[in-house]
Order: C-alpha cells, then sequence, then structure tokens
C-alpha cells in the first residue's frame, strides 16, 4: 500500500485538525499516512516563515477559524493559555515513537492533551502520560529524548521537510505533490482518487 507523508509540530493547531482526519482520507483510497515530525521553529528560521498567530489580527481570525473547524470535524478543542509551547521535547519523542512504529499513536494522545486538554505536551507528565496512552514506556521516552541519536534523528526529519520545500505546517506529500494546511485535505481527497483512478 502506497503511503502519503504527514509532516507537523505537536504545537500547531492545525496540525492538530489535521491529525484527526487524514488517516480517514488516505484511507479511503488505500494508502497509508508516514507520520513525519519535525520542528516547526526550524522550519520557520529556515524559510524566513512565521507563525500567523504574531500578526494580531490574524491571531483573531485564525480563534474562530480553528473553533469552526473542530466543529465541522466534531473534535474537541480548547485554545491552551500556554501557547505557543516550546515543543522540542514533544518532537523528539514522536522521533523516537517512530522508530518504535508509534509515531501516529503518541502524536495522537501529545495532540488530545495539548489541543483538547491544555497539557505541556514536552512536559515530563504530558510526555509520560502520552507515552503510556500509546503503548510506550514512559520512562524510556523521557531518557531517550535526551540521547543524540533521537536529537539527531528529528534534525533530520526537519532538514528534509525544508529540503522538500516545506515552509509550515501541516504539511502532505504525495509523490511529487505538497500541500500545506488543514484546509488542503480535499485537494488531497482529490489527487488521491484522480492517482487511484489512473492505476
Amino acid at each position: 500500500m502506497d503511503s502519503i507523508d504527514f509532516y507537523y509540530d505537536i504545537g500547531s493547531p492545525y496540525s492538530y485538525l489535521c491529525s484527526t482526519q487524514i488517516d480517514g482520507v488516505a484511507g479511503k483510497h488505500g494508502r497509508k499516512v508516514g507520520w513525519r515530525p519535525m520542528l516547526l521553529g526550524a522550519v520557520f528560521k529556515a524559510t524566513g516563515n512565521e507563525m500567523p498567530a504574531r500578526v494580531p489580527a490574524k491571531a483573531r481570525w485564525m480563534l474562530r477559524d480553528l473553533e469552526l473547524w473542530a466543529k465541522s470535524y466534531g473534535v474537541p478543542f480548547v485554545f491552551p493559555a500556554s501557547f505557543p509551547p516550546n515543543t522540542v521535547r514533544a518532537m523528539r519523542a514522536c522521533t523516537f515513537a517512530a522508530e518504535r512504529g508509534k509515531a501516529r499513536e503518541l502524536s495522537l494522545a501529545l495532540f488530545e492533551g495539548y489541543w483538547a486538554r491544555g497539557i505541556d505536551p514536552s512536559s515530563a507528565d504530558g510526555l509520560h502520560q502520552a507515552s503510556v496512552a500509546a503503548g510506550l514506556d514512559g520512562a524510556e521516552v523521557l531518557a531517550a529524548i535526551e540521547t543524540q541519536p533521537i536529537k539527531d534523528g528529528l534534525r533530520k526529519s526537519t532538514d528534509q521537510a525544508i529540503a522538500l520545500g516545506i515552509f509550515g505546517a501541516p504539511a502532505i506529500v504525495v509523490g511529487e505533490h505538497l500541500f500545506w494546511g488543514n484546509d488542503r485535505l480535499t485537494l488531497v481527497d482529490r489527487l488521491l482518487a484522480d492517482l487511484s483512478g489512473a492505476a
């Protein structure tokens, strides 16, 4: 089964929304999702981009937009008081989970913890809770995120994202096609349908 690649950061609200839908979109067309953690701050720095919330008018619009998308998807959403979070440890944890075949499970647990319940995704407690929910050993995850191989793994994944031309999150890569934003899922759906029809 061919896969599509989903590049994300736990601190991105639109990545959270996308994470609740992307498996369904891919599965509809016989595809799997490759969950690719990246550090969004490093992507912003490399591409000269910045988060919309830094512009007051965009920030006001974004909150209502996020609420509407969450309602449309039927998923919980509460904008965290701690936004924006430092997600370095969380994304390292997702990198470790990817090595264990659990990137999806841990990422979804971290997304839900932060965007539905306001739990800091890089805190020891938040990481431990999410790890257990994902079927991982919390203590092992907390130890692994301090090791050089995991730090290097996240850096490599982030560099790959930048090399692909990714400048924000979420980003979805289907072959040579790059889509940016939760609202592009309909276009991903249409492309996958076209590709399935051409096969």
